[in-house]
């Protein structure tokens, strides 16, 4: 709550900076788990995917509850 309050994280990082990375990074994990599936590391992939889709839906939620607080 304070960081929304106060528009930034350290050292003055935006946090749409913040929340974008975390989204991108979270694509990437989706893409790379559903790639691992077909693999001998399907477990690695199944995690993946699962993490990624958490921190794409987690930053999703803040990034949008911030615009349209």
């Amino acid at each position: 709550l304070i960081y929304i309050i106060m528009g930034s994280y350290s050292f003055g990082v935006p946090l749409e900076a913040v929340w974008g990375i975390h989204i991108l990074v979270g694509l990437y994990f989706l893409w790379l788990g559903y790639t691992m599936i077909s693999t001998k590391f399907k477990l690695h992939g199944v995690i993946l995917i699962i993490f990624g889709a958490l921190m794409v839906s987690y930053h999703s939620h803040l990034w949008l509850n911030y615009l349209f607080k």
